[in-house]
């Protein structure tokens, strides 16, 4: 059973908020038929400024604790989630690569997985070239809910 079969038969819809992934686990989710019935939509907020302006994040926050973080994805995943009214909000932010950016290693990759009122934040450094990490962060976050549900 794939995850649009699985949010169908609990009756339970999904957003996406990301940044390091791209829209990547929402194009996912879309390319099996019936995820209109479960996939509420999703915002791809690559830059601070969106972050702010798409899901009401603050400035001064992501200051304070950096883009790449488990409190920006928590804020993320709750702007998602308010905005679309969906049972479950997948967030991502992280460093795809080459380089490291702000003291964060290439690789790192932050989730926030919403479900209903329940949080999960997971930190996971990923191995490859920025698509590679890319790919590889999409199916972890697809596996995480689907054995969530």
């Amino acid at each position: 059973m794939n995850i649009v079969e699985k949010l169908t038969e609990k009756g339970l819809t999904i957003a996406t908020a990301e940044s390091i992934t791209a829209g990547e686990i929402a194009s996912t989710i879309c390319r099996i038929a019936g995820a209109s019935v479960c996939f509420k939509g999703g915002i791809v907020s690559y830059t601070k400024e969106m972050k702010c302006k798409l899901l009401g994040l603050s400035m001064e926050n992501i200051e304070r604790y950096g883009v790449y973080s488990k409190e920006t994805v928590l804020s993320m995943a709750n702007g998602v989630q308010k905005l679309t009214q969906s049972d479950i909000a997948v967030a991502t932010s992280g460093v795809a690569g080459p380089n490291d950016d702000e003291n964060v290693p290439a690789g790192t990759v932050y989730f926030c997985f919403k479900i209903k009122e329940k949080e999960f934040t997971e930190c996971v450094r990923f191995n490859g070239d920025r698509n590679e990490i890319r790919t590889k962060a999409t199916m972890f976050a697809l596996e995480y809910v689907e054995n969530k549900l």
